[in-house]
């Protein structure tokens, strides 16, 4: 029992001992973990510049500072007492399991009463914040059981009904020795079981201290947490700081890296205005300028766009120069409140990768990151040419500090779900909030997002506090609305009149045709090819895609869609791009799913489409005579017809698209015209379902993994050909990214696992996969060589 002069002085382990150095002592860490929270966030009364911004971030003013110091440094002090037993002393030293979580039973030892009362001793301190902390920092504190997880304070091994926590030994008492002295507390001289049991047995019934925990967070005390804002807000900016100093105080020192130092330098600065226009903006004008021959002039929207306040929904079709007038936003922001970082953040990998090479590259390769699943592998050679000035730099992190390692980034092209993942309490993505706390953030394709990763913009946008600039080239009206409801200023408004706008907008650039089916669009297809035309073909499936391709191989079309491994699907993507900005090919058709919307920078004359929601027609028709100037060119030609089934979409919005088109059907169309449809047609729909966002909803608990960030419809995971296992392994012996041979596969096509692939990795049928048609659901019939 404590209360006695400690006597055990045996070290107790925190970490299990890295080859080669010193074993980590629990209250060695836990100390290093309050020196990385006083690094990133500051000491009492001294908040750093950081500190400032992660109290503006989650919307608590300067006075809250002390609180959310003092909860914030008790709980890293106190987050692993729990591995004072003896079941998890053996699993460290791999000589047996522990019974429970060890976070788990660092919450039930903060429960106790007598180390209750020593916490409320300090009138800084909410004893619920600091236990909600503990129980948390691993995102695994959950009432119920999870798919990958089980309920608060379940067993985790079957083996032995008994723990001995050990609180007798010098360490335990110095974490919260540690404590009380940096808080300025009395020493706690509280009364802590020894024997915790799952029976009867023993000093501390485990199932009692359970009840106290969950007694603590039950429904009624969470949701009068919800009801009280500036509380919630303080729990979550806590919740999450533990976190992000955990990581850094575990990950820095185990790669022998200067903790302080370190975490000093990674957000001393502030990014200016001027670094923006020199680094980014006068880079990518020069390019342009050498692009296309001619002097580059800001439009006068672009100019007007630097003007905006911090909260904006740009609305610009395609091909207007959107981009560049974000960047200008970003340099208004900078010159008006200086801070550490720019995110530009994309849906999806490609779109990303792009904003990268045209922009972000420009940047000091010491500031620049592309942050997705796939960036190593997209980095390498991406600027091979040794005529480019960004030739031979190195824009990677240090790989083994993981999300860390982009604290000492400061120009970001990312994938939305990079930074956004901790709204549905992504480890990886709570590890980057030190990050997006600090930034100005572009949020870019927004039209793209389904309804939960809209859901979840929408809560960012409410609870959390960052200059936020939307855009797109159309929206729904009622997801208009419901960022306009959020304070978004819709720029340009009826009321701003900008004549390079205007007279792009009402220029026509469709002749929209409603047509039969697929065997009148092959007729059109075949009949534009012919006459040496660039033909756009647009299906809604995968399967469709590569059945077209199959059957019209006499035209060599391109078939680009998502089944195809990175490798071939980056060399699909460069090879569809070139083709249709090749002025000298004449008459090619590429046939394609839904990644045209986004990612391909293309100018058909021809574009065939099958019917789709009215957004997405609008971005497929941004693809048709893109380029167009003046009135008296030729018009681009659309032709829509019926799907044989609706899926992917809902009934209500492919109805809503088959009567855009009714009304479109012979006329000549400008943009101006479908963003005055889309409004029309969208205005009556209801607001979307609001989804649950794990990060605010979950109150005192931390559901990891329990929600999704988008919505999973695709019934594909990922995979390695079983011809390429071998090569993928060889390189990543080299060390090499091996995303390459990864190819996403439906989930009955897949054949068993490999032992050797890492765990999420399955292993597919080489038989079905084709270079030019990607993965196949039926195998390709193979022709026989003849023997004679």
């Amino acid at each position: 029992m404590w209360g006695l002069p400690a006597v055990e002085a045996v070290m107790l382990l925190a970490k299990s001992a890295k080859e080669g150095c010193a074993p980590k002592g629990l209250a060695e860490h836990c100390g290093e973990v309050m020196d990385a929270f006083e690094a990133l966030f500051g000491k009492r009364g001294a908040p750093t510049r950081l500190g400032k911004e992660w109290l503006r971030f989650f919307k608590l003013g300067e006075e809250d500072f002390e609180g959310f110091f003092a909860n914030g440094l008790a709980s890293c002090g106190l987050h692993d007492i729990g591995k004072a037993n003896d079941g998890f002393q053996r699993a460290v030293t791999k000589k047996g399991e522990q019974l429970l979580r060890h976070e788990h039973l660092s919450g039930m030892i903060l429960a106790l009463p007598e180390v209750q009362a020593w916490l409320d001793s300090n009138s800084q301190l909410d004893s619920d914040i600091v236990l909600s902390a503990v129980i948390g920092h691993h995102l695994k504190a959950s009432q119920k059981d999870e798919p990958y997880y089980g309920s608060f304070a379940q067993p985790v091994s079957v083996m032995g009904r008994t723990l001995i926590l050990y609180v007798d030994n010098l360490e335990f008492r110095e974490c919260f020795d540690a404590v009380a002295k940096r808080l300025g507390m009395a020493p706690c001289t509280a009364i802590v079981p020894r024997i915790w049991s799952l029976t009867s047995v023993g000093d501390q019934p485990i199932e009692n201290a359970r009840g106290i925990v969950e007694t603590r967070f039950d429904p009624r005390k969470t949701q009068e947490l919800k009801n009280s804002s500036r509380r919630h807000q303080l729990l979550m900016a806590v919740k999450a700081a533990v976190i992000a100093a955990d990581a850094a105080g575990s990950g820095l020192v185990r790669e022998d890296i200067a903790l302080r130092q370190w975490l000093h330098d990674a957000f001393k600065d502030a990014l200016t205005a001027e670094e923006i226009d020199c680094h980014i903006i006068k880079k990518r004008i020069r390019a342009i300028e050498t692009r296309t021959d001619n002097p580059f002039n800001f439009h006068d929207f672009q100019e007007h766009a630097a003007r905006l306040g911090n909260r904006a929904l740009l609305l610009a079709s395609c091909g207007t120069g959107k981009t560049l007038a974000a960047w200008r936003w970003i340099e208004a922001r900078l010159r008006e409140r200086p801070q550490g970082r720019v995110l530009f953040l994309y849906p999806t990998r490609a779109t990303a990768t792009e904003g990268f090479r045209d922009y972000v590259s420009h940047a000091p390769e010491t500031d620049a990151a592309l942050l997705s699943g796939t960036a190593r592998y997209e980095l390498r050679d991406m600027f091979g040419n040794p005529d480019d000035e960004r030739h031979g730099r190195n824009y990677l992190t240090e790989e083994r500090l993981y999300a860390l390692g982009f604290w000492q980034k400061r120009v970001f092209s990312a994938t939305v779900d990079q930074f956004f993942g901790f709204l549905q309490q992504g480890y990886g993505g709570i590890c980057l909030l030190p990050v997006l706390a600090d930034s100005v953030v572009v949020i870019d394709e927004i039209h793209s997002f389904d309804t939960g990763m809209f859901s979840a913009l929408l809560k960012f946008l409410d609870r959390f506090d960052a200059p936020v600039l939307c855009m797109t080239a159309s929206l729904p009206a009622r997801r208009r609305e419901a960022l306009q409801a959020l304070g978004l200023e819709v720029f340009p408004d009826e009321k701003q009149q900008f004549v390079d706008l205007e007279r792009r907008a009402r220029l026509p650039r469709y002749r929209i045709k409603k047509i039969k089916g697929m065997g009148v669009a092959e007729e059109i297809a075949r009949k534009a090819v012919a006459e040496d035309r660039r033909v756009l073909w647009v299906v809604n499936t995968v399967d469709r895609c590569q059945a077209l391709a199959s059957r019209m191989t006499d035209l060599q079309p391109l078939c680009y869609h998502s089944r195809f491994t990175l490798e071939h699907r980056k060399a699909r993507h460069t090879e569809v791009v070139n083709a249709f900005q090749d002025s000298s090919r004449r008459g090619m058709l590429a046939i394609t799913t839904q990644v045209c919307e986004m990612s391909l920078d293309l100018d058909a004359q021809v574009l065939i489409s099958e019917l789709a929601p009215i957004p997405a027609l609008i971005q497929r028709m941004g693809r048709c005579n893109r380029h167009s100037q003046q009135r008296g060119e030729p018009l681009g030609e659309v032709n829509v017809y019926d799907p044989e089934s609706n899926l992917p979409y809902p009934q209500e919005e492919m109805t809503l698209g088959r009567e855009l088109i009714g009304k479109l059907t012979g006329k000549r169309t400008s943009q101006a015209d479908l963003e005055g449809l889309l409004e029309e047609f969208t205005s009556a729909q209801e607001a979307e379902g609001e989804r649950l966002i794990a990060f605010v909803a979950d109150g005192f608990w931390s559901r990891g993994g329990a929600e999704e960030l988008r919505e999973n419809e695709d019934f594909t995971v990922p995979a390695v050909l079983d011809s390429d296992v071998e090569d993928y392994l060889a390189t990543r012996r080299k060390d090499e990214p091996g995303d390459g041979f990864v190819v996403p596969v439906p989930r009955r096509f897949v054949q068993r696992r490999d032992s050797r692939l890492p765990g999420f990795l399955y292993v597919a049928p080489s038989s079905h996969y084709v270079a030019e048609l990607g993965f196949l659901k039926e195998a390709p019939k193979r022709e026989r060589a003849v023997v004679l």
